[in-house]
């Protein structure tokens, strides 16, 4: 009983921090429409929907169910000539949460300032393809493990996000991209929506060089120190990857290495998709993850293979259909388990 009234209370503190953030931005854009200036050229209200339903089969019990993904609003605005922006991103699915609130000041297209709550400039896929852009439903293990989506390693499950600050900019202007982009920044290391636990801070850095309008190539690196099971966990990431992308082709890869405390882990995947409609995408996706336990000397491996359509009849509706297949188990060993599944989804966008 003690477990459920905690819970309950925190659901009803979370209640009425969200109704007291949408009665701010209502009041906010009642006061400025009144004026007739602010809201109708600064603020802009968007969201999405993304959910549908899914069959996972392993080798001991299957499962089908519906279910909800995102449920995200956003409102967005600039200022001061479009050199300032902000945003305040929710999602609703599940347990609600502060996704994105930041503000960024943009003097120059070489230097530019963002401070607050945003995803962190780890790898290619993290901050570069969206939810309602990426072209498969899940993200590769690099994303989902390294990247703050999933707390396996240091415990730290948000979204791909944290609360810092960074730098970013570009150089080599070019008819439709820059040759040179760059993002710095420094993190609590503690995910979203989250005060600062400890007295260490996260670091990220990423270069990004395109020789070509089609092709980038990637680095990124991350040194962070987190609280989990009552210890400290030191971890150093680096990623590298190469994007080649034309009008009906795109062919991604990266390769990824970490290590927390003595755990190492290393993953890499290719992806390649063939646009062969207009409205229509074929994707394919191969990835590997090996995680060395250094304290146990267990050696675990993962393969995972995702074949993938993806239709998008009208800019505002994407319907994607995946199919899976991964084996895992000990290094060597005869015996793996193997799982797959369907999952159909649907974005909804407005």
């Amino acid at each position: 009983m003690p477990k459920i009234t905690k819970q309950m209370n925190k659901y009803m503190r979370m209640k009425h921090y969200f109704l007291a953030i949408a009665a701010l931005v209502v009041s906010f854009t009642a006061t400025a429409q009144s004026n007739n200036t602010f809201a109708d050229e600064r603020l802009s209200l968007s969201g999405y929907l993304q959910g549908g339903v899914m069959y996972n089969d392993t080798d001991d019990t299957s499962m089908s169910t519906f279910y909800l993904k995102r449920a995200r609003v956003s409102l967005t605005g600039n200022a001061a000539q479009e050199k300032i922006d902000y945003r305040l991103q929710v999602d609703m699915a599940g347990s609600p949460k502060i996704c994105d609130l930041y503000f960024r000041y943009k003097p120059s297209k070489e230097l530019n300032f963002e401070i607050g709550q945003f995803k962190i400039p780890f790898a290619i896929e993290n901050d570069l393809y969206g939810p309602t852009t990426v072209e498969l439903i899940d993200y590769s293990y690099i994303t989902t493990l390294l990247a703050r989506n999933n707390g396996k390693y240091d415990g730290i499950a948000s979204t791909g996000r944290d609360l810092g600050f960074q730098i970013y900019g570009a150089f080599g202007e070019q008819k439709d991209y820059n040759t040179l982009s760059y993002n710095l920044g420094v993190f609590n290391g503690t995910g979203i929506n989250t005060t600062e636990d400890n007295e260490a801070k996260d670091v990220v850095a990423r270069l990004i060089f395109k020789p070509s309008k089609a092709l980038s190539l990637s680095v990124s690196t991350m040194f962070a120190e987190t609280e989990f099971n009552d210890r400290t966990v030191n971890s150093k990431r680096w990623a590298a990857g190469v994007i080649y992308d034309v009008k009906d082709f795109i062919v991604r890869g990266e390769y990824a290495g970490a290590e927390f405390n003595s755990t190492e882990v290393e993953t890499y995947y290719v992806m390649g998709g063939y646009k062969i409609k207009k409205d229509w995408m074929l994707v394919a996706r191969y990835e590997t993850l090996s995680e060395n336990y250094g304290d146990s000397d267990i050696n675990w491996n993962t393969n995972r293979m995702t074949l993938g359509a993806v239709y998008k009849p009208y800019p505002f509706l994407r319907l994607q259909l995946n199919y899976w297949l991964e084996n895992s188990g000990l290094e060597r060993a005869k015996s793996r388990t193997d799982k797959g599944g369907l999952n159909l989804m649907l974005t909804a966008i407005f």
